[in-house]
């Protein structure tokens, strides 16, 4: 990987680990053609745009495409049975 690559992922992780809005350390981030793309889950849709408006903040010049995923948590199906 080339040293203006790393620097650049360095600096959109730091911007959104240091982002009140964020503080997210755990975003998969790729460039490629000019492109941000951000992979990976989070826990809300209003997480998940807060995200790509700090990226957006973080690196003006390129187009950030957001592709994070919201997590699903639901109840589960049926109680378990524990048994000795």
């Amino acid at each position: 990987m080339n040293t203006d690559y790393q620097y650049l992922v360095g600096r959109i992780q730091a911007a959104l680990a240091a982002h009140p809005r964020t503080n997210k350390l755990d975003v998969k981030i790729m460039i490629a053609g000019g492109k941000v793309h951000l992979l990976g889950q989070t826990a809300t849709e209003e997480r998940r745009l807060a995200i790509a408006e700090v990226v957006a903040e973080a690196v003006p010049d390129m187009d950030v495409r957001n592709e994070l995923t919201v997590m699903v948590i639901g109840s589960p199906c049926q109680a378990e049975d524990i048994c000795d």
